[in-house]
């Protein structure tokens, strides 16, 4: 008998180390293993061990976790994002309510699972000090960064990346910190003088916008890129590898960039990376890799990704696509459609009957020609000057004082500095001048003047100017400009204020 009865004692001993190691139950400092559902979103967390849970959300990659009980509170770290979410956890373990009021979720156990064993961690790294290494990372160093990236963290790995594409992208003049005259403690401080500054910064500030918002965003160093490729394959999450197919794909590394893309929708589990994947999987490398292109398309195309369902490209460069006729042109081998936000659409052609979008807003759009080819009338070489930047604000000189001298970019600051204090018929002048000058975004300035005010003089000003001048620029925003839709729109802005106005009256 002593034989069978060692047996059952190794067995349940056995039994009991499993028990330790795979089933730990929810205790004082841990969460319990198992997936919860809040009923309400439907959405899903599933605890897999002591420390990382997964987050699951309809129609959304899983986002990734770590986890921390702290007896009745527990705290869950998003990796993805950078934040932290803290819960209530009911005397049973089964229920953890989350404190915040407008983004609050209920989860309740649904399924116990059996926990898998993790380690723990290594002195000195994040997951050793959930709260100070949260707290820190957006302040954290570019080497601190990438360590935590290494370590497992994609919120670092994209704040990593992030501080690439800042050195990789001058920084604005603005950033330099707050004139002499508003360093309170100092003998160049003036109150007055301080105010002046500000407002006069304000209106730089916004002039700098209106010419960088949309610009293009400069690539990574070649060497810079050349890492990214690997930091996907070793994170595999949907976070990093998207961002790492952004980064590719605008440095012009197109076939990696799918790579990252299928990674974080087959690894990942990210549904719109799917998307995109699937949409271009029918281009082979060498078609990724067609020459610039010496021509415009002609013709209808259509994209089942990105802004614009389908682009019509017809004679001299006219495009219709969304909400009226845009331009578009050819520059140093890429097809660019001028927007109304002051930047472009940019495009690279694959051969005569596909386009890649390339830009924020179609990247990895896929367009293909539909019926046959055309012919379209040769674009129009409209003669545009460049904006120079030649009144620094602030400055000893005032914005309407360079103005007055000749400076262009003085008169666009004047012009702004009026449109922030909601004087657009004081813009108007100002913006006039630029646009007089030749200098594109003068011109769609007064485009936004109209846009606030009735002033039928607006569009006539730019007929005076491509009368004068076929080919002045002020002839393609004229012609590209919807002045209808701007008017009812704005029109019905007039409307809905009033209704404001009428329904905060005070009653009699």
């Amino acid at each position: 008998m002593a034989a069978p009865t060692m047996s059952r004692f190794l067995s349940a001993l056995l039994a009991l180390a499993s028990f330790a190691l795979f089933a730990h139950p929810a205790s004082a400092d841990s969460l319990a293993c198992g997936t919860y559902l809040d009923a309400e979103s439907g959405t899903r967390l599933t605890v897999a061990d002591g420390r990382n849970a997964r987050l699951l959300r309809e129609g959304m990659a899983p986002a990734t976790y770590w986890h921390r009980r702290d007896g009745g509170a527990a705290h869950l770290y998003n990796l993805d994002d950078g934040y932290i979410d803290d819960y209530r956890v009911s005397a049973d373990g089964r229920t953890l309510t989350g404190e915040d009021a407008t983004f609050r979720k209920t989860f309740v156990l649904q399924e116990t699972g059996r926990c898998a064993n993790v380690s723990a961690p290594s002195p000195g790294t994040c997951a050793a000090s959930m709260d100070a290494c949260m707290a820190g990372m957006d302040l954290a160093a570019g080497t601190m960064l990438k360590r935590y990236c290494e370590e497992g963290v994609p919120y670092a790995c994209g704040r990593w990346i992030e501080t690439l594409r800042d050195a990789a992208n001058p920084s604005s003049p603005l950033d330099a910190g707050p004139p002499p005259v508003c360093r309170e403690g100092t003998a160049a401080f003036d109150a007055a003088a301080c105010e002046r500054a500000v407002a006069t910064a304000l209106g730089a500030a916004l002039a700098e916008a209106a010419t960088s918002l949309y610009a293009d965003d400069a690539p990574l160093a070649p060497t810079q890129l050349d890492t990214l490729p690997a930091l996907c394959e070793r994170q595999g999450s949907a976070k990093t590898c998207g961002i790492v197919a952004e980064e590719l794909w605008n440095g012009g590394r197109y076939a990696d960039a799918r790579t990252a893309l299928r990674d974080a929708c087959e690894r990942g589990g990210d549904p719109e990376a799917c998307r995109h994947t699937a949409s271009l999987a029918s281009l082979d490398d060498s078609a990724l890799r067609a020459a610039p292109a010496d021509a415009l398309p002609c013709g209808r195309y259509v994209a089942e990704t990105g802004l614009m369902s389908e682009l019509d490209f017809g004679d001299r460069g006219r495009v219709e696509g969304i909400g009226g006729a845009l331009r578009a042109r050819l520059q140093d081998g890429r097809v660019r459609i001028r927007h109304d936000k002051g930047g472009d659409f940019v495009f690279r052609r694959l051969g005569d009957d596909r386009l890649l979008g390339l830009d924020d807003w179609n990247r990895y759009a896929l367009y293909r020609r539909e019926g046959d080819a055309r012919t379209c009338a040769a674009p129009v070489a409209f003669v545009e000057t460049a904006m120079v930047e030649d009144c620094p604000q602030p400055g000893a000189e005032s914005a309407a004082a360079c103005c007055a001298r000749g400076s262009l970019h003085g008169c666009n600051i004047a012009g702004h500095q009026a449109a922030l204090a909601n004087d657009w018929p004081g813009a108007k002048p100002y913006y006039l001048k630029v646009c007089a000058g030749g200098v594109r975004v003068g011109c769609e300035n007064l485009v936004q003047v109209f846009a606030h005010i009735e002033d039928g003089g607006i569009p006539e000003a730019l007929d005076a100017l491509c009368a004068a001048n076929p080919k002045h620029v002020a002839c393609d925003v004229g012609e590209t400009t919807n002045w209808d839709a701007l008017g009812l729109a704005r029109g019905l802005d007039d409307v809905m204020r009033e209704l404001e106005r009428e329904e905060n009256a005070p009653q009699e």
